[in-house]
């Protein structure tokens, strides 16, 4: 057994420390944790009903499970001993490591937290500064406060770097079974990827789910994603720090739209990880994923007994995968044989209130509806408040859902339009019966669409044939050195770019002679050398169609340049696009697709992707551009060459891969796409300085870095 396992599934608990310590003891009794329970304290005789030992050394045996409650000082003296003496693991529960910075040299947290990483060698630890975790399967509660779950035989578990957040997710009423709650602090040790792991071995975890603020190491979190898809255990994400900026530099327009959410976002995509943008999403998709998994077709149905309900979820549903199919012929004459001809049969279903307190009848309609092959069935349903209501007149919708799933194969959900019309006392009783009750419209619209998108992710890739993503270690730096664009257009046609003909001059001789002796043709285009932004300097000119012209653009030119590009216009274009890839601060490279030259702007969407990618990749993303029908021949213009355009692509792919510790950035806008060609008409290129990368630094602090710099 790993000690991380060893940690979380302790036959023994030992606890150091005063108040919190106390805390935790309250909270193992409370569970009625049955392993051996060890207070550790100099002075006290003895917490609750247990003897308190001196010291670690009088303990009978080394602990599988401590909580370390104790100044950050003595948590690295504590360690260190607990280490030598072969315990599992620790909580450490002080803050003032690597969370607060660097004030001075006396109070200088990362060095403290390298310190404790270092006397930790063998250890298990999760923090510090966290709470440590709850384990709802063996009743063991490593943790100082109060909490909302109890005991459950399988679940999900729930992994948060906010211990704070991992408190309020465990009071949820919304009847999801919860196995786990980790909490993480500042990942020093065992970080999220290693929980991971864990988690994905007890097979009575169903999925996981996420609160973080950062990744602790990308490729070991990689290796992790990819092992749970194999496993087909889902994976639910909820990212902090969407307004947060992750490049210290914004040359292209690829790196200033681009920040760490953009990225993480497409990392997690490509690893097949399910995003959410809130706590009760994240708890809906989880109960989802736990009771259903991963819907295999989008094809469901919706059964509500009001025109107002079936309209709204009909709503909901668009921008998702879900596909409201129409009922069979035969389905469609049977329910209006028992309905009436008064009652409109289509998917949304409102079957109206005519048959309301009829429970066989109900129930054959509800039967009839299941007769068509959906993948899931919703019914809506929301009961009246019991403290000043009467629901007993709602009974018979409730009867004859019951009884409609237990006859049938099918899945069945109960939707709530709001949480609050979900008693957890009807929800466990929809539970019992093999109907899932779900809170709230909107988030389980988005709870089904994001098991029906894993299902196509499931579908489409082969997880064992996967490419790794592309990873460069060293930290992005402010200090980064730019190609012009002769030199970058030369490497990248190297690598199969394609390029208009051109030459570099140091003077107006110079350049015509280099015109002539290499047959550049007109019309040309003239440009300054060794700058970012040329055209907001002044420093491009355009569609020059003879030599008379062209002798006076390079002798404007050279007054505000000392270095001069002129190349052979792109004269056929049926499309333009802008190509950019750009390396994060996680270390992975982001691939963007969008539209291209005057169109950047006016069509900001872009489809991102993190490197590398497969071609058929690199087509879907450009299905789902807003300037695919031009790309497809827009009334009546031909379409463009999408084969070239992946071709080039795939040539900055393969330039990237062979230079991972340079590359800052690059852009190609535009890209100019024509029947037969994807050429690059202009280039932005940056290579990156170096600087080490702290294996085990804190994104929070990576961020404030930035900031600062």
């Amino acid at each position: 057994m790993s000690n991380l396992k060893r940690l979380l599934q302790p036959k023994s608990i030992a606890l150091l420390g005063g108040i919190w310590a106390e805390n935790v003891y309250n909270q193992l009794k409370k569970s009625q944790f049955d392993g051996k329970i060890w207070p550790v304290h100099p002075t006290k005789e003895k917490l609750g009903e247990h003897d308190c030992y001196k010291n670690l050394d009088s303990l009978p045996s080394p602990p599988d499970a401590t909580f370390v409650g104790v100044n950050r000082f003595k948590t690295i003296e504590l360690v260190q001993q607990l280490d030598k003496m072969g315990a599992g693991g620790a909580v450490c529960f002080a803050s003032g490591f690597s969370e607060i910075g660097s004030k001075n040299n006396a109070q200088n947290g990362h060095k403290l937290q390298k310190e404790l990483i270092s006397v930790a060698a063998n250890l298990a630890i999760l923090g510090p500064n966290c709470y440590g975790f709850l384990n709802y399967l063996d009743n063991i509660t490593l943790w100082p406060d109060q909490h909302g779950g109890h005991r459950v035989k399988e679940g999900v578990a729930i992994i948060a770097q906010s211990s704070n957040i991992a408190i309020n997710l465990t009071m949820q009423k919304r009847s999801l079974p919860i196995a786990y709650v980790l909490t993480v602090g500042n990942q020093a040790k065992s970080g999220i990827s290693d929980l991971i792991d864990v988690l994905l071995e007890d097979t009575r975890v169903t999925a996981i789910g996420f609160y973080i603020e950062g990744f602790d190491n990308v490729q070991n979190f990689e290796t992790a994603a990819t092992k749970a898809a194999f496993f087909k255990k889902p994976l639910v994400v909820l990212k902090a720090g969407k307004t947060d900026h992750s490049m210290a530099t914004t040359l292209s327009h690829t790196a200033s739209i681009a920040g760490s959410n953009t990225v993480g976002s497409a990392f997690l995509k490509r690893l097949g990880c399910i995003e959410v943008s809130s706590l009760s999403n994240l708890l809906e998709t989880l109960k989802v994923f736990h009771f259903l998994g991963y819907l295999k077709e989008p094809n469901i149905a919706s059964v509500s007994c009001s025109g107002g309900e079936a309209s709204l979820i009909a709503d909901q549903a668009l921008g998702t995968q879900i596909q409201y199919k129409p009922f069979k012929k035969a389905t469609k004459e049977n329910l209006e044989t028992i309905l009436g001809s008064i009652v409109t049969v289509s998917n949304p279903f409102d079957y109206h209130t005519f048959i309301w307190g009829d429970v066989e009848k109900m129930t054959k309609t509800f039967s009839t509806v299941l007769e068509n092959p959906f993948e899931l069935v919703l019914f809506l349903l929301d009961v009246p408040r019991n403290d000043i209501c009467d629901d007993t007149s709602f009974q018979c919708a409730i009867e004859a859902i019951i009884k409609t799933a237990k006859n049938s194969a099918r899945k069945v959900a109960v939707v709530a339009s709001l949480p609050e019309s979900m008693p957890e006392a009807l929800a466990k009783t929809f539970i019992s019966s093999g109907v899932i009750p779900l809170c709230g419209i909107d988030d389980s619209i988005q709870a089904i669409n994001n098991a029906i998108l894993l299902g196509q992710f499931y579908e489409k890739n082969t997880i064992e044939s996967q490419e790794k993503v592309y990873f460069n270690g060293e930290r992005l730096t402010e200090s980064i050195k730019l190609i012009n664009e002769k030199n970058s257009k030369d490497l990248l046609k190297s690598f199969g770019l394609k390029v208009p003909k051109s030459i570099s001059a140091k003077s107006v001789d110079q350049a015509m002679t280099l015109i002539e002796s290499n047959n550049i043709a007109f019309p040309v285009a003239v440009k300054g050398l060794n700058v970012p932004h040329k055209t907001e300097n002044n420093l491009v000119k355009l569609n020059i169609k003879n030599t008379e012209a062209l002798r006076k653009s390079l002798n404007d030119m050279f007054k505000r340049s000392n270095d001069i590009l002129v190349e052979e216009m792109i004269l056929e274009s049926l499309a333009e696009l802008s190509i950019g890839i750009m390396r994060d601060d996680i270390g992975v490279f982001l691939l963007t697709i969008g539209a291209g030259g005057i169109l950047t702007e006016l069509f900001n969407q872009r489809v991102n992707l993190i490197l590398p990618v497969t071609n058929k990749d690199i087509e879907l993303a450009l299905s789902n551009l807003p300037i695919s029908n031009i790309l497809d021949g827009y009334r009546g213009a031909a379409p463009v060459n999408k084969k070239k355009i992946v071709e080039a692509i795939q040539a900055l792919s393969r330039y990237t891969q062979e230079n991972l510790s340079l590359i800052s950035e690059i852009e190609i806008n535009p890209l100019i796409v024509g029947k037969t060609y994807a050429m690059a008409a202009d280039i932005l290129l940056t290579h990156a300085l170096k600087e080490s990368r702290d294996e085990h630094r804190n994104p929070d602090q990576d961020r404030d870095n930035r900031k600062n710099t």
